[in-house]
């Protein structure tokens, strides 16, 4: 069988296609075109579905707070073009599918079933895949199935909260988990401690630096994973957590950043787990959301 996902991104649109058994046939990425409106871009993923010769089903990936039920993307300030547009019933208008065969997941809840199935995470049973980004993401697999709950919106860690006096989220709350491991906070944290951060090759330069010596880019680094470690602890308490899959563009610099997220988990867990919990570098690259998305619509 020839299973199709297509990664829905405000930039690209990346798709393609694999088998049952988790070979990679074909990928594809075009730009998304927001600038052309809904219609044109729908048309761009159906497009794709078809030159990578989609059978009767399709699984989409895209940011933003999903409406399952009704087969939109409610919320997403870099997807506006797309927002409350029927995507699920539209795009299966173009294809002559069944509205019932097109599934619509979160993107990065598509990534977690990714990693778990082909990806750092397929020896494990239960996971929680974390992308360090512009924002924080997350998604949990649990008894090797995604859970999103009944709102969609398990697995967000990006908004745990790690400090209720920390600095303002864009959220609207205090002290995120996103507001001290993101690459955007990392780039803050670097500027005040008077560190090059304008770019993303700056983090890159300074996870080079931290691990090529002792220093500020070091400490940096540490201080960084630790908050992290802090924020994955709830979930180390909560559901007995093992397995955390990192990603995401600043999720390259993991190593420089465990040792401070180990301390955080252990700071913040009791019975002494922390020695169990596997902190492990997202496999996929840019190809965990379609490779999802392709296994969601395998169902």
């Amino acid at each position: 069988m020839r299973l199709i996902g297509i990664d829905l991104g405000g930039t690209a649109i990346k798709a393609g296609a694999v088998d049952e058994r988790g070979e990679i046939l074909e990928r594809r990425s075009i730009p998304t075109g927001l600038q052309d409106g809904a219609a044109a871009v729908l048309d761009r993923m159906a497009g794709l579905a078809r030159d990578l010769r989609a059978e009767n089903s399709v699984g989409v990936g895209s940011p933003g707070l999903i409406d399952h039920a009704g087969g939109r993307v409610l919320e997403c300030p870099n997807l506006k073009a797309l927002e409350n547009v029927p995507l699920r019933d539209e795009l299966a208008r173009r294809l002559g599918f069944d509205p019932k065969r097109v599934f619509l997941e979160n993107d990065a809840n598509a990534a977690a079933v990714g990693e778990g199935w082909l990806g750092a995470g397929r020896k494990h049973r239960d996971l929680l895949l974390v992308t360090l980004g512009t924002g924080v993401g997350g998604g949990l697999i649990l008894n090797g199935e995604l859970y999103a709950g009944p709102g969609g919106m398990a697995g967000e860690m990006g908004h745990v909260c790690i400090d209720p006096e920390g600095p303002w989220c864009g959220c609207g709350r205090q002290g995120c988990v996103e507001q001290y491991a993101s690459a955007t906070a990392a780039r803050r944290r670097a500027r005040e401690l008077g560190l090059p951060a304008e770019s993303p090759g700056d983090l890159e330069k300074l996870a080079a630096t931290a691990r090529a010596r002792p220093g500020p880019e070091r400490d940096l680094c540490a201080a960084i994973g630790r908050d992290l470690g802090r924020g994955l602890a709830m979930a180390v308490t909560l559901l007995d957590l093992r397995c955390f899959v990192v990603g995401g563009g600043f999720g390259a610099a993991l190593d420089v950043l465990l040792a401070g997220v180990r301390a955080g988990i252990e700071e913040r867990t009791y019975g002494r787990r922390v020695a169990a919990v596997q902190i492990l570098p997202a496999e996929l690259g840019a190809d965990a959301g379609w490779i999802g998305a392709a296994r969601l619509a395998s169902r």
